[in-house]
């Protein structure tokens, strides 16, 4: 089998022709009222839906550091792959919002610890000083990334089951599409 023949296959099952793009929970299928304009997570500007034909993957986020996502959809799709795409659009807000408040937090310790050891008199931090920051926030806020990490892997799993089920939904209507025919 031709190994360039692999990547198509996969890519004609998941790719549709029409596409829109949702960057948050919405209900509505037709356009937005242009005075409240939508809200995109992590991104100044929506992508030109005209030159991007599958998920587009921002520049990292300045507070959270992450790389926002805004997720095509079909226009005719099903409400399990509506579910999907909601859920994929929460997550991404809790996963923003949580590394936006930590990484608020990591910096303005990390600032306090320098400026401490400036009114101590030593202007120069070494490696090893800033490591026993690192080791002494890591510690405190062990239980909150405990926290975090089972709640990440129960949100993927569960993104993960409902896109298992959105694919074998798409499977066999495309299977019924073929057998009607």
């Amino acid at each position: 089998m031709n190994k360039s023949s692999t990547p198509r296959i996969f890519a004609s099952i998941f790719n549709a022709s029409s596409r829109r793009y949702a960057t948050e929970p919405t209900t509505q299928t037709q356009p937005r009222p242009k005075k409240n304009p939508p809200v995109y997570v992590g991104l100044t500007q929506p992508p030109n839906p005209q030159s991007v034909n599958s998920d587009y993957i921002g520049p990292p986020d300045p507070k959270s550091n992450l790389r926002p996502y805004i997720w095509h959809y079909d226009e005719n799709e099903t409400e399990m792959a509506k579910k999907l795409r909601l859920l994929r659009i929460e997550v991404e807000k809790w996963n923003m919002e949580f590394w936006t408040k930590h990484n608020k937090r990591f910096y303005e310790e990390k600032d306090d610890f320098v400026r401490l050891h400036k009114l101590n008199g030593n202007d120069e931090i070494s490696a090893d000083q800033m490591s026993v920051f690192y080791k002494t926030f890591l510690d405190k806020n062990r239980r909150i990334h405990l926290m975090y990490n089972i709640s990440w892997y129960l949100k993927n799993f569960d993104m993960l089951t409902l896109a298992f089920a959105v694919q074998v939904q798409k499977l066999l209507n495309r299977r019924r599409k073929k057998e009607t025919r």
